[in-house]
């Protein structure tokens, strides 16, 4: 695959019905994204009408793929678009309990092994290969820093477009290996790591079990050394956009 930085000109949000969720944002490579995505779409349900188009957003911790894809799902709601976060698909506390070195996977949480890659894999097939309706799907809370079963539901007959976003998805290691396979056109948001460390900061200070200091410290730690795994895998992408906040 090749990458591209493309730097577009920040746009404001329309303010209209679809895109209500993420008002007051300015955004600047999501409408190209949206225009290359309408155009993927038009060729694929004319051969594969059963299937999904399949779509990743990458970026390091912090680099806004969450509010993107929104967005993006506003855009294209009249396609019908799923947005599935991988986040999900993190192991149970209890589950790395069980790792031969259970203190380090549990503060390592969010390392690439520290996933189900499996279950995604498997799911991903469901979606893209298979043939079920309705396929429900999890998510994850990070106030509960577990799992939820279920939060999220695929509906073959609605959903056209299913955007997939996280940290991994064009990773090439830990198990991680045939995810990009699975998609049609994969983007890399590409941002300031130290903004976003300072970013997570703020935002990381839900999780349960940890003081703001040592959660200060575990950004510098565990999410900055995430970061830069992440980013050696944006040349793995299809485009990579320069996100408008930073």
């Amino acid at each position: 695959m090749s990458s591209v930085l493309v730097q577009s000109e920040p746009q404001e949000l329309d303010f209209d019905e679809r895109v209500e969720p993420v008002l007051n944002l300015t955004l600047s490579w999501e409408r190209s994204a949206e225009t290359q995505i309408r155009q993927l779409l038009g060729n694929h349900v004319d051969t594969k009408p059963t299937r999904p188009l399949m779509i990743a957003i990458v970026g390091i911790p912090g680099s806004g793929k969450s509010t993107c894809s929104n967005a993006l799902r506003c855009f294209l709601e009249d396609s019908g678009c799923l947005v599935l976060p991988h986040d999900g698909y993190h192991y149970t506390i209890e589950q790395l309990k069980t790792f031969e070195n259970a203190d380090d996977a549990i503060y390592r949480r969010g390392a690439p092994d520290t996933f189900d890659t499996t279950a995604l894999l498997r799911d991903l097939c469901r979606i893209r290969e298979g043939a079920e309706e309705t396929i429900r799907l999890p998510g994850f809370e990070h106030s509960v820093g577990d799992p939820i079963a279920d939060m999220h539901e695929f509906r073959r007959n609605e959903h056209r477009i299913v955007i997939c976003e996280g940290l991994y998805l064009l990773h090439d290691e830990d198990g991680w290996e045939e995810m990009a396979n699975f998609f049609d056109y994969t983007v890399f948001v590409d941002a300031d790591v130290d903004k976003c460390m300072e970013r997570l900061k703020i935002r990381n200070c839900c999780i349960p079990g940890y003081t703001p200091d040592e959660i200060f410290r575990r950004v510098d730690a565990v999410d900055r050394l995430n970061a830069l795994t992440v980013d050696k895998s944006r040349r793995r992408a299809h485009e990579v956009f320069r996100s408008a906040a930073f």
